[in-house]
């Protein structure tokens, strides 16, 4: 069974995305399920921001995703530059912030079919590591097998 997906989406403001599924690595499992990391690309220059309904869809594609896969989903928040409003009482990196607001929006979203698991990695030197894992809750012993090896690489 292919795994690998893209998914091309607009928004209403008119900029464009691409949700990438991929499996990872390719055909090797030791948790008996498929592993796959998910990216958000986004295709357009010069976005400003993304309106509360663009990051709902993004949740959606990836639930969808879920319904129709028996997988491990592996999410890592990247370090690009964000727009943060300035009044903001958090001081978070521009990766502990997207995490924080991917954990809102995906339980905002779910019901009791998936099960969602951060997972950050400690490094002092280069900044911690913040990682999501999805799955169906069916599924929660191979998640914290995978939530386990990870934090094998805290230092």
């Amino acid at each position: 069974m292919n795994l690998e997906l893209e998914v091309p989406f607009e928004t209403d403001e008119g900029y464009q995305y691409i949700v990438s599924f991929r499996e990872f690595p390719p055909n090797q499992s030791n948790y008996k399920i498929p592993l796959i990391d998910i990216s958000i690309t986004l295709v357009s220059d010069n976005i400003e921001t993304n309106s509360l309904k663009t990051l709902n869809k993004f949740i959606k594609i990836v639930l969808e995703y879920l319904e129709k896969n028996d997988v491990i989903i592996y999410y890592y928040c990247d370090t690009a530059p964000i727009n943060i409003r300035q009044n903001r009482k958090e001081n978070f990196s521009n990766q502990e912030f997207r995490f924080n607001l991917f954990l809102l929006m995906f339980n905002k979203m779910k019901d009791n079919t998936f099960y969602l698991q951060p997972v950050i990695i400690s490094d002092d030197e280069r900044g911690n590591h913040y990682t999501s894992l999805l799955s169906r809750t069916a599924n929660i012993e191979k998640v914290q097998l995978v939530k386990s090896d990870l934090e094998n690489f805290n230092k």
